[in-house]
């Protein structure tokens, strides 16, 4: 059986694909690939560039070939491992097609360029892409992915009848979406590394005039990225973390020194003496003064407990 008959044998969507592709007489254009480039290199069975409305979808399985889709305008919803994906602009997907899926429209119209691609470097290159990523990938701003695809898809349109340049172009997309992990890791990698370094002036610089902005100036990443990702890793703002450090503080000033509470309020960052009572109060439920009452309380009774009365 070949490819083509394969895909239709595997398609399970009845009419939902031509009465929902406007201006095309197929779903898919297939590629004629000679035997030594199949058994050698990395190719393309079929492709296409599809415009599409509801309720076009399909669902493909069991069938020998990968597939790489990416999205132009609207968005697509993909459903693989019990999950489902949006497949929007700016993002790849790169599936196995023996694996069960389903590819449907989630925002018409959905403009996307569908490739079926095989040949024994393929599943390397899937491997690769997937251990990192899972099956759908945000490429990077400025990336080259987008017109390398674009160049194909107008190259396989214009001379379907040069495989061994077809081979080349989607052994460099193949190569571009591993160079794009990378870099991505590697962006990842630099993120952690100063969300920990962030971590690290909230703990010993806490008494500064820390905020947000000034964070996003020091470490070039904006501050809605510093709050998602300093939360992510450590379960808490980092705005409350740092009053958090600061009031842990003032409770060690407040219990082993008789400075005044104006006075502890600023020497843990509280410039203003409402602000830092509303915060201690927010975060221990009494005010610094009653905290330090109760403690000093609570110290002496356990020093001088009351005396026993005894009986006769």
């Amino acid at each position: 059986m070949n490819f083509k008959e394969a895909l239709s044998s595997t398609l399970n969507a009845g009419e939902s694909l031509t009465n929902t592709i406007p201006k095309s007489d197929d779903f898919i254009k297939f590629s004629f690939v000679p035997e030594e480039i199949a058994e050698n290199l990395s190719y393309i069975q079929a492709y296409n560039s599809i415009t599409a409305f509801y309720p076009h979808h399909y669902e493909i399985s069991k069938l020998n070939s990968y597939c790489l889709i990416y999205t132009q305008i609207g968005s697509g919803l993909l459903t693989l491992n019990s999950g489902s994906y949006t497949i929007k602009r700016g993002t790849i997907a790169f599936i196995d097609c023996k694996r069960w899926h389903r590819i449907e429209v989630k925002e018409p119209p959905w403009t996307y360029k569908v490739l079926f691609i095989s040949g024994s470097p393929v599943s390397f290159f899937h491997h690769c892409f997937v251990n990192d990523h899972g099956n759908l990938c945000t490429l990077m701003p400025g990336t080259a992915i987008p017109n390398k695809i674009e160049f194909l898809c107008d190259f396989l349109h214009k001379s379907p009848d040069k495989p061994l340049f077809n081979a080349k172009y989607i052994s460099d997309i193949l190569f571009e979406l591993l160079l794009e992990k990378e870099r991505l890791l590697q962006i990842k990698l630099n993120i952690n590394n100063c969300i920990y370094q962030i971590k690290n002036d909230l703990d010993n610089r806490y008494t500064d005039n820390i905020s947000l902005e000034l964070l996003e100036k020091k470490y070039h990443i904006s501050k809605y990225h510093i709050c998602r990702e300093f939360t992510k890793h450590f379960h808490i703002s980092p705005i409350r973390y740092l009053n958090l450090k600061k009031i842990t503080a003032a409770k060690e000033l407040l219990v082993h020194t008789d400075k005044k509470i104006n006075e502890i309020g600023r020497i843990t960052g509280f410039e203003n003496p409402n602000n830092f009572i509303r915060h201690f109060k927010k975060q221990i439920g009494v005010t610094p003064l009653e905290y330090r009452k109760h403690i000093l309380t609570d110290k002496i009774d356990r020093q001088y407990p009351p005396a026993r009365s005894f009986q006769r």
